[in-house]
């Protein structure tokens, strides 16, 4: 047991060898905010995690990306332990493989919460934001052939998840209406489901395919290069879908253009990333250093961050295009100049940082 113990401390000693000083302090950080009584550390999470409350997978999927990321990062297996002590009261620790019908994923929210609407209704936006990281972490365990016996039921949680929106769309609107949603960022949390099972439920990969290929059609038509005055090539686009080629679309008399706010195109910036590592066929020239430059040209300020993929300002989404955790940040792995211009830019947002949901997300990404 001592000659072990040894071993483990000498392993830890090499990495942290093998790290830059900031990489060191990076990990250091987020183990110390993870350990904490903050409010999206371990604990607080273990206790959402048990809520079954839907309105808390939005941050429940952050921490897992956070966690997935460290993984990736270091190997180091107690953040792939971290996400298993989260998901098992959600999609393991069940009677049986067909207990998520049960309906227990509803919104319980205060009646001054935008959400209260949906009370004790399922919130497909919700599981959305959840199950995108569901299916890249059990990618991750696949991969590293860790926790076997726990895969198939997070395979399933993630299959029943998907599939019960597909059918509640079809049975209403006769094709993938409820999925694709009213706004692509939307639209690309279930692509990125879909392309993770497409790779993980092979017997069912024309249904997932077929959507994932009418999104991108979609999605090519929204991404509109625009060239700086020194020719610089860039993309912005809308956050509505091009076209009303959806029947649910197609339902809405007046669907106005609406240009993408930085905060939810981090999902659309996400699936793009996640086409790319997925091998998806569609994406396989797609030039990421125009995403970049959007960062470069229009987004990211000497002392703020635009609300508008295209540079502009907007009173609905006003201060909050610092939230660029969720998909823009990651462009860093395409583009390392990026990153000292999120410190300096995100320089003057910290104290909204700390203590979000965002917090560990943030700590998780670095070169």
């Amino acid at each position: 047991m001592r000659f072990l113990s040894e071993l483990i401390k000498f392993s830890f000693v090499l990495l942290f060898s093998s790290l830059s000083f900031g990489q060191q302090n990076r990990i250091a950080n987020y183990n110390a905010d993870l350990g904490t009584s903050k409010n999206f550390g371990l604990q607080k999470m273990g206790v959402s995690s048990k809520s079954k409350n839907t309105y808390d997978f939005m941050a429940l999927g952050y921490f897992i990306n956070a966690n997935n990321n460290m993984y990736l990062k270091t190997k180091d297996k107690k953040y792939i332990d971290n996400n298993i002590s989260i998901i098992k009261p959600i999609l393991i620790d069940t009677n049986s493989n067909s207990a998520y019908q049960k309906n227990v994923w509803v919104m319980n929210v205060g009646k001054n919460n935008q959400n209260a609407t949906v009370n004790g209704q399922e919130h497909l936006i919700s599981e959305g934001y959840f199950f995108r990281y569901i299916g890249e972490f059990l990618d991750i365990l696949a991969k590293n052939n860790l926790y076997t016996n726990y895969q198939p039921l997070i395979k399933s949680g993630l299959k029943y998840s998907f599939n019960k929106w597909k059918a509640r769309s079809f049975s209403k609107y006769d094709d993938y209406s409820m999925l694709f949603h009213q706004r692509l960022h939307t639209g690309a949390n279930w692509a990125i489901v879909a392309l993770y099972l497409m790779k993980y439920d092979a017997s069912s990969k024309d249904t997932y395919s077929t959507f994932v290929n009418q999104f991108d059609q979609e999605l090519k038509k929204a991404l509109v290069v625009n060239r700086s005055a020194s020719g610089v090539s860039y993309y912005t686009w809308n956050s509505t879908y091009p076209d009303k080629f959806c029947k649910a679309l197609q339902a809405i008399k007046n669907y106005k253009p609406v240009v993408q706010d930085v905060s939810h195109g981090n999902h659309v910036v996400l699936y793009l990333i996640k086409a790319r590592e997925l091998n998806n066929a569609n994406w396989k020239d797609f030039d990421f250093s125009y995403l970049a430059n959007t960062l470069k040209l229009k987004i990211l300020k000497t002392d703020s961050i635009a609300d508008n993929v295209d540079g502009t300002t907007d009173p609905t989404v006003k201060n909050t295009g610092w939230r660029i955790s969720d998909g823009w940040m990651k462009l860093i792995y395409y583009d390392k100049s990026l990153y000292p211009l999120f410190e300096k830019s995100l320089t003057n947002y910290q104290n909204r940082i700390d203590n979000s949901g965002l917090e560990l997300q943030f700590n998780s990404i670095y070169p």
